[in-house]
């Protein structure tokens, strides 16, 4: 009953001076809003990147290069020999764990033509083997996909993406029809099941595959290739790399104790290298937050301190009737809890909101962790401890005979 007669009081003194209180807790407010919003915005961003990431199909792995890194900061490439058509057949021929094997090429920035219309120059080309549609994760939405013959022959046959059939094909099947892609024609035996835009923005059905074969007759053998590999289980996915390994560097030439000359990378270890990068963005945020936290409970502090001298008479009477120093003490300490509490509750309300209202334009998930919301609360609680500790300590320590002459 004490216990709530003293929050009764701390309750009643806030709600007094209720603009002050709203003024004082903006330190806090900032400080728990910011923390708030860059948390659930990172959240709600590495969800949908985390989706966006997978770009292989399971218990895959790619071989490249260079490989895709998300680091901080910039580093030197070392040059690296090309990967080849020849080095993923010697991978399928001798890497007993791997099940598909499948090299590929990359040309951006390619137009496709149909009887005079024609699409954006920012079509993706691929050029394919039919492992290409198994490894990557793509579907057939109407037609089939590439055959080995169809590598082998050379054929001018591609797949095209629904973007382009948007486009292009708007009221027609666009199976057996003839298309121009730089100045060569197609035939269109297959439809890429859409896929819809990337967290970036992108359109993942902006994109169509030829026989790899034939992209190299267009652009050469010059360019390195990326191989995809599909280990036979998951049990087996890590053997299939290091078999993958070994064969690299024996075929490569790498002499022992030396680092591999290509990359490879999966899911996870994309996933992996954006919350290397996240986890600076998000203790950035956090380090503002508490800057603000601090300056906050400076704040809070100060006002008490003003509290204290403006009710010294209310002090004193409080003694003279029997007010114990511990009484005052805990009244003071539960007033600057409740302030930051306040503080508290108004920027984390406030850090929502502004996520919420970023999610909701940037298309993203909403997603707020418990653990900042329990944070949130365990922290303004402290900030108010440290904050009212002296002030209340002041105010106990007040003498009654001159606190009752106070003016």
């Amino acid at each position: 009953m004490y216990l709530m007669e003293l929050i009764n009081t701390a309750y009643q003194q806030l709600r007094v001076n209720r603009l002050r209180s709203v003024l004082t807790t903006l330190g806090i407010v900032i400080g728990i809003g910011t923390v708030i919003l860059i948390v659930s915005v990172l959240e709600g961003f590495r969800s949908s990147i985390e989706k966006e990431l997978n770009v292989l199909g399971a218990n895959t792995f790619q071989i490249e290069k260079y490989g895709p890194r998300i680091n901080v900061g910039h580093s030197k490439r070392t040059p690296r020999k090309d990967l080849t058509v020849e080095m993923a057949n010697s991978i399928r021929e001798h890497a007993s764990s791997v099940k598909y094997v499948g090299p590929e090429n990359w040309e951006f920035g390619e137009t496709v033509v149909y009887k005079g219309e024609r699409t954006n120059p920012n079509v993706v080309l691929a050029g394919a083997t039919p492992e290409f549609i198994i490894n990557n994760g793509y579907f057939i939405g109407e037609g089939r996909f590439l055959t080995e013959q169809d590598v082998r022959s050379h054929s001018n046959v591609v797949i095209l993406g629904m973007d382009i059939v948007d486009k292009l094909f708007p009221y027609q099947d666009p199976i057996d029809e003839e298309v121009r892609i730089h100045g060569q024609r197609f035939k269109v035996i297959g439809v890429f099941e859409a896929r819809g835009n990337s967290a970036f923005g992108e359109s993942r059905d902006n994109r169509v595959a030829i026989p790899i074969t034939v992209w190299q007759e267009i652009f050469g053998k010059t360019r390195s290739v990326n191989i995809t590999v599909m280990a036979n289980s998951a049990e087996e996915f890590e053997q299939a790399q290091d078999e993958v390994i070994g064969i690299l560097r024996k075929l490569r030439k790498v002499p022992p104790g030396e680092e591999n000359d290509f990359d490879i990378f999966y899911n996870q270890s994309l996933i992996d290298s954006f919350n290397s990068v996240a986890k600076y963005i998000q203790l950035g945020g956090i380090l503002i937050g508490l800057v603000s936290l601090a300056v906050g409970g400076i704040g809070v502090m100060n006002i008490m301190l003003v509290s204290v001298t403006e009710r010294t008479r209310e002090i004193g009477i409080r003694k003279a009737v029997g007010a114990r120093r511990v009484n005052i003490l805990v009244q003071f300490l539960l007033e600057a809890i409740a302030l930051c509490i306040l503080g508290g509750i108004l920027g984390f309300g406030i850090g929502v909101g502004a996520a919420g209202l970023i999610s909701l334009l940037a298309k993203l998930p909403m997603a707020v962790p418990l653990w900042a919301v329990v944070s949130s609360i365990i922290t303004t609680t402290v900030i108010g401890l440290f904050a009212g500790i002296y002030p209340a300590y002041k105010a106990a320590g007040l003498n009654v005979v001159d606190s009752l002459r106070y003016e």
